[in-house]
Formats: C-alpha cells, structure tokens, sequence
C-alpha cells in the first residue's frame, strides 16, 4: 500500500513551484445569457457564477469581481469597449477567475489587502502540505485561484480607488472569507454597495459552510458558524453604509439594506441559539458557549457511568474489547502509541491475541496508525463501514477535514446492519453518520450487556457536529437525526465516544428532545440560504472531484469524476466543462452532463489528455459547475501531479 508522507509530498511539490504550471484563462467560461441588471444610470450588474458590476463612463469600464461568464460582447451591450480596472471582493475563483484576460490586456487589479497573498502567491498555497493532509482549518477555502494573477493594489477599510471622477469607499467587511471587502460607489443619487457575499437576499445568505471558523479557544475543526462573529458587525456596517442597494455576489439586488441585514442577524443568532443547545462543545470546552449558557433551551447533560470490564481503554482515542478468552478487538487507531500498549498487553499476557480491528471513521486521529496496525498484526484484518472503506485504502482520492495521509488495508466492508458472532459477543455495524458522513457505529452485545461504539458522534450535552465539511446532513431520517432513531430503537446501556473515558446514555425524553432541535434547526436553515434543501447550504461537497488527487505520466490521459450529491427531491441536470492547462486536451467534450435524480448522487466523466511535453509538477484543474441551468462559475477543482516522462 503506497503512503504519502510529507517529505515526499514536499520533494514533489518543489518541482510544482518552478515548473511554471499556469492554468489558460484565456477562454470565457459557460455561457450566461442572462440580462444586465441596471442599478444606477451607469451601474449594471451582469449575471454569472457570481454577478458581476460593471461601473461605465465613456467606453469604459471598471469592474466589480470578474466571474468568467463576463465576455468582451456582454460588456459591449452595455456600451463599454475596454475593462481599466476591476475590484475584488474576495480571493475565491468564480469571483475572479474571469480577472486574468483583463489583466493581460492592461486592466489594473484591486483586491482585499489581507488576501493579496491569494492572488500573487498561488503556488505556495496549492504546495503546502498543511492545505492537503490533516486539515482542520477551513480558511482560505478550496476555492483558491489555480494560477496567480498580477495586482495592482490592496484595499482595506477607509481606502478611497479613484476612477474617472468616481470615488469608491473601501469597507472590510468579513464573514465569508477572513479578508473580504465592499466596494460603495455613488452614481446619480443611488449609493450602491458591491457587498460581495455578506448578504445574499432579504433576510438571507448564501451559505453556512463558509462561516466555519475557530473562535475563542477552538480551531477552524470545532467552528461550526463560527464566523458569525465577524459576519454580523459586517453585516451592521453594510446596514449603516448609507447604501440605497446592496449589489451581493449571489442574489438579486437588494433595495432595503437595512432591514434586510437585520433580519440576517436575526437569524443567525436563532440559529446559534438552536445550534448552541445540543452541541457536544458545552462536554469539551464548558466555558466556551457562556454566550448561551442560560439559555432554557440548553439540554440537560446525560448521565454517565464506567464501561463494562470487558471494555478497556488502550491509548489515544482507542478501546478494545477483550473476550473472556483473551482476544481483543481494537477500536480505532490513531497513534503508534496504540500498537505499543497492544503490544505491551502480548507481552504482559494481559491478552492472548489481537484479532482485528473496527474502525469508526476516517479522522486522522482514529487511523493514522492503521498502517502500522496492519504490518504489526497481519492476520488481524481492519473493518469498516462501507461508506469510508474507499477513504481508509485510497485516501489520495479524497479532500476532506482531519484526513490522513497513510492508507491500509481494509480487511472487511460492512454493510448496515450486519451482524456476526466474534466469541461470546453479537456484534452489529451500522452506517452511523453522526459526526461525518463517513462513519459507522459498533453495537457490542454481551455478559448481559449493550454497548454501542459512536465514533465521535455524541456527548452527554448532545451531538459532536462542529463542522460543515463532515457532510453531517439535515434531514429526516438522514444524518445525527438518523442516529437518534438507531439509539431510540436499540437502547444501548453504554455509548462510548472515543474521547471520553465515561460512557453515557440518553433518556428517552432527551433524544426526543434533540431530534426535535434538529427539526426546528431544518427550518432555520431553509429561512437563512436560499436552496431548495437546506443541506446543498451545510454541504460543501455536494459537488466534488475524484479522485481528487492523482499522478500521471506525460503524453497519458487522466480520468476523474465530477461527482454531484443531488439534495432536492427533484431530478437535476449537471454540466461540467474543465479548465485546462496550456495544451491539454479535454477528450470528451460531448458527454459533459448528466442527470442527477432527487436524494441521489451523480457524475459526469472527464477525460484529460496530458501533452508529452508535459512539466512535472502539481497541476490544479478547475471546474466549471452548471447545476439545475444556473451556472456556478469555478466552483471545484481536481489536482493532477505529472511525474517523470513517458517511456
């Protein structure tokens, strides 16, 4: 099993660094028909993955983002033959991926002063090992521009940009993205506000999973909305701007900015309230939610208690079961310290024999040590759910938090609700998505005794769900709301969370009381963002690549997916179209879309030639994303590392 460790990732990514890897912008991107929108007498706003505004005077144009729909034509029809300037809200790619033919035609660039580096400085992003393995921050984001771009000028808070007998007020406004600005541009009595993606719409945003963000003492991991913070005094200065419009990246133009801001606020702080009454943060960090801590909706913790002899703690975040004949299952393994105790208890005869291993979810710190485990213990297979058996293998294939570099074998994949005899022990696995999609639960029956393994997903203040990009979805019957429905139905004596060393047990009234939670936190959702299910605003992988990482030789074609979970209920269509390097080849053009039918997940099939000439180097490739005929600019990304030469 090959293992990608970070000497050899580094040593890689050092050729990447020189080889000059440049992403052609030179194309338009999907086509958007979509009128212009007129705000003020020479203020327009074209429609795209994100809207772009265009400010015009005399054939000219400055704009406001640049979303690669914007073509020389579209901006002709609104009288302007030349782009001098364009001005950034934000780092991310369907903001500026349109940017680089302007700039190469002599436009000047402004972006945000504190995400300069994210424009300039592309590969050493795209090259640091911490933004592809272990990852537990969530800024600045996958949506990163694939090649740098020359700028002009950084602007923050109190900034004036001159153009052309117009003075554009600069205000940091973060909340989507750490660095975001607003630009305010007055233009015959309207005071219009480029905001972009403080605000989507009366009342609403355009997503959650871009306000994850550490706060206090937490990282980026445990920060579940935890850009709120700096959202909503953004979204007062948007409020007290003066603006007559607010002109967001995403929506429609909004005319009552205050009230409109105000009810975002609002909210946001009803949906903390909810979020903040069952979280497993108020067990891990007691003092970090005082925000909330007397708020009457706060549930009641469960009470706790020792495990069963039978079950022991090894080290780090393992247990294992020990038969009365003196075999052990393992739990989990995530530091080689784990290996040793197993080792230490052979050794002592405190067990006879180690005879596999269950693994809860893919998390760095449950399986970096899987590998070891498997060389250590060869008749010992590895088990899992067949949900992340894919994960444990091939993990280069995916980009997700907290994900491990180091592959093993997986010995066993288990369907949902399967169940056999190890010694004098039922045990039953079970899909438990809870605190990732990608997790499974162990029911461990014996000596009169339930136990039930959870991973990480629950604690006796509620659920462990921090972190949007787990893909712990919203829903009936569907993502922490099923695993109530699994405890309600199996009424373990013990559930075991990996962390904690006290196992404990839900009353009947509390897990009533938390799937109610859930239900009214679906609603909450379903006023703040926009889409049609609330899980396409929790879900920042409802669109992703895969694999998402893999090599390939000179003069070869690579394949990848574009892979689509479809929320809605109804069926939808997804188109793709590659962003490729300079002289590659994308090979099946004509089969670039697909149908996805509703609670169902699709893929469209991209097939990449790789010129024979070639650098070696890691080479990011965007994705143009349409979803249900609204185009979504570049929304995600596969990489392709090319090594050596063909033979």
């Amino acid at each position: 099993m090959r293992r990608m460790n970070r000497r050899a990732f580094l040593q890689r990514t050092a050729v990447a660094a020189g080889a000059g890897v440049v992403v052609s912008a030179a194309a338009a991107g999907a086509k958007v028909d979509s009128p212009a929108v007129q705000l003020a007498p020479h203020v327009h706003v074209l429609p795209g993955g994100v809207n772009t505004g265009v400010l015009s005077s005399d054939g000219a144009a400055l704009l406001f983002d640049c979303c690669d729909s914007v073509t020389e034509e579209r901006l002709a029809a609104l009288g302007a033959r030349t782009v001098e300037m364009i001005c950034c809200t934000q780092h991310r790619r369907p903001n500026m991926s349109g940017a680089y033919r302007f700039v190469e035609s002599g436009a000047k660039l402004v972006v945000p002063k504190t995400e300069r580096h994210l424009f300039e400085e592309t590969d050493a992003y795209w090259n640091d090992w911490k933004n592809r393995w272990h990852v537990y921050h969530s800024q600045p984001g996958p949506q990163v521009a694939a090649a740098p771009v020359r700028v002009d000028r950084g602007a923050g808070e109190g900034d004036v940009i001159e153009w052309r007998g117009y003075r554009i007020r600069v205000l940091d406004t973060p909340g989507a993205t750490d660095g975001s600005v607003s630009y305010v541009v007055e233009d015959g009595g309207d005071v219009i506000a480029f905001s972009g993606d403080v605000i989507f719409g009366d009342g609403q945003i355009y997503e959650l999973y871009s306000l994850q963000r550490g706060f206090d003492t937490i990282g980026d991991y445990h920060g579940f909305l935890g850009n709120r913070r700096k959202l909503v005094p953004t979204l007062r200065k948007l409020a007290e701007s003066g603006a007559t419009c607010a002109a967001p990246s995403h929506g429609a133009p909004i005319r009552d900015v205050k009230s409109a801001a105000q009810l975002a606020e609002q909210r946001l702080d009803a949906l903390w309230r909810n979020y903040t009454s069952i979280s497993a943060l108020n067990h891990y960090f007691p003092s970090l939610l005082n925000d909330t801590k007397d708020d009457p909706a706060r549930m009641k913790p469960a009470e706790t208690s020792s495990p069963p002899a039978w079950v022991r703690r090894v080290a780090f975040t393992s247990f294992a079961i020990v038969s009365e004949t003196g075999a052990a299952l393992l739990l989990d393994c995530g530091h080689d310290s784990v290996v040793a105790k197993l080792q230490e208890w052979l050794r002592e005869k405190t067990i006879s024999v180690v005879e596999g291993c269950w693994v809860t979810h893919y998390h760095d710190d449950h399986v970096d040590s899987l590998h070891r485990f498997a060389n250590t213990f060869p008749n010992a297979p590895i088990m899992c759910d067949a949900h992340m058996a894919d994960i444990i293998e091939h993990p280069r294939q995916y980009f997700l938090p907290c994900i491990s570099p180091c592959g093993a074998p997986v010995g066993k994949a288990t369907k949902d609700r399967e169940t056999w005899l190890w010694h004098e022990f039922t045990l039953t696995a079970f899909h438990f998505p809870g605190q990732t999609f990608y997790h499974g639960g162990l029911l461990v029956e014996g000596h009169g005794a339930k136990v039930f393994f959870a991973g990480d997903s629950g604690a006796p203040t509620g659920l462990d769900d921090y972190c949007a990009g787990n893909r712990v979805f919203l829903g009936k019957g569907q993502g922490s709301r099923y695993c109530l429905d699994l405890w309600r139905q199996l009424r373990p004596a013990y559930i075991i969370n990996e962390h904690q060393d006290k196992a404990f047990s839900f009353a009947p009234e509390q897990l009533d009381y938390m799937d109610g939670v859930l239900e009214e936190r679906e609603r909450l959702v379903a006023e703040l963002c926009p889409w049609k299910n609330v899980n396409f605003a929790l879900d920042p992988w409802w669109v992703r690549t895969w694999p998402y990482d893999q090599e390939a030789l000179p003069g070869t074609t690579v394949r990848m997916e574009v892979q689509f979970t479809n929320h809605g209920d109804a069926p939808a269509r997804a188109e793709v179209e590659p962003v490729v390097p300079e002289g590659w080849q994308w090979e099946d053009s004509a089969n670039a879309a697909t149908d996805v039918a509703g609670k169902a997940d699709g893929a469209v099939a991209i097939g990449l030639k790789i010129p024979e000439d070639a650098r070696p180097g890691r080479y990011t490739i965007p994705m143009r994303v349409t979803w249900d005929g609204e185009y979504l600019g570049q929304y995600r990304h596969g990489i392709v590392e090319v090594v050596g030469r063909k033979t």
